[in-house]
């Protein structure tokens, strides 16, 4: 009897903490049963969406570019959304300009600037996406 209440208790204690655990997000999956918790699933977009980028920038085909920013943006927007980190971001705005996406550009870089305030990448990105919006304002003028 005694082994008994000590293999229950063992027992509530073990789901009672996976319980615990599931309700924190501790014990998340990502479909086959390895965890990743949001820093490595914002690596991998970043990876994929870097990936893409560098492929759209090499590409020769205006249809098949535009196809390759756009799941640069995708994969970019979703790393951002897990660990906002300063190289996704920037990337982010990046391609954003590449789109033709001005105040979306400024908005990313302008955030990847914020992050880190003496980066002269993000400082073109910004004056860059800047200097695009003035000139889209001057022409519709």
């Amino acid at each position: 009897m005694n082994k008994l209440s000590i293999g229950v208790f063992s027992l509530t204690l073990l789901l009672g903490g996976a319980v615990i655990g599931h309700a924190q997000g501790v014990l998340s999956t990502d479909g086959m049963g390895s965890y990743k918790d949001p820093v490595q699933r914002a690596a991998d977009h970043y990876n994929r969406g870097v990936r893409a980028m560098r492929k759209a920038e090499n590409e020769t085909d205006a249809a098949k570019r535009t196809k390759l920013y756009e799941k640069a943006k995708e994969e970019l927007g979703k790393a951002v959304g897990y660990e906002p980190s300063f190289d996704a971001t920037l990337a982010l705005g990046q391609v954003y300009l590449a789109l033709g996406k001005k105040p979306e550009a400024e908005s990313s870089c302008s955030r990847a600037l914020g992050l880190k305030p003496n980066n002269e990448d993000a400082k073109a990105c910004v004056t860059e996406a800047q200097a695009r919006e003035q000139v889209a304002a001057d022409s519709g003028s």
